[in-house]
């Protein structure tokens, strides 16, 4: 089973008052651009990787999906979308995506958001998807940019000038990245998406 932070009670208190969780989907300021790019969603079939508190899965049932089914490695995030949740045709279940196996052709989506930077094996992760997308299917995803664990010590500074700047000090080193985010530990990383490109 994967590390899972947020089953960590302190985290979770913290994680639970960002203003994407308060404010529901109006407190992504991606999500904008995130729906430039969902093809149309009347009557398809969604697999949500990393539903959190599942608003994505409710949002895309009142778009017309005639199904969704909402992964998250967290209970406490499972408990959540479930108490947040009178819908059928959303199904929620705690899954790991370092060994998720889906079933083929089974879904027309598969979206995640901010998750897939905390799978090991991403390969794995994206040759399972796509079997499970039927023909002509999509995979909309967002991972977090890797300037956030960029820091040995991730925080806003001041620099000569006066002006808040983030350090960008541990940008080109490989690896795991750990930082610590409402509890200790809580900003992990894992190498996939902060791999440096091999010079030829």
């Amino acid at each position: 089973m994967a590390r899972n932070i947020y089953d960590n009670p302190d985290f979770f208190a913290g994680y639970s008052q960002l203003p994407r969780q308060v404010d529901w989907l109006d407190g992504a300021p991606e999500w904008p651009e995130i729906q430039a790019l969902l093809p149309g969603l009347s009557r398809k079939r969604v697999a949500d990787l990393g539903c959190g508190f599942g608003w994505a899965a409710r949002w895309f049932r009142e778009q017309g999906t005639s199904s969704v089914l909402g992964l998250d490695l967290s209970q406490n995030m499972i408990e959540r979308a479930k108490d947040d949740t009178e819908d059928s045709g959303i199904e929620y279940r705690i899954a790991d995506l370092q060994t998720l196996e889906l079933p083929e052709a089974a879904f027309d989506l598969i979206y995640s958001a901010l998750t897939f930077h905390y799978v090991r094996d991403f390969e794995r992760l994206i040759r399972m998807i796509h079997a499970a997308l039927a023909p002509g299917g999509d995979l909309v995803f967002t991972i977090e940019y890797p300037i956030f664990k960029a820091a040995a010590h991730p925080q806003w500074i001041q620099d000569e000038d006066g002006h808040k700047t983030w350090p960008v000090n541990g940008y080109s080193i490989e690896g795991e990245r750990r930082t610590d985010w409402f509890a200790k530990g809580g900003g992990l990383s894992t190498t996939g998406p902060w791999r440096q490109p091999s010079t030829p």
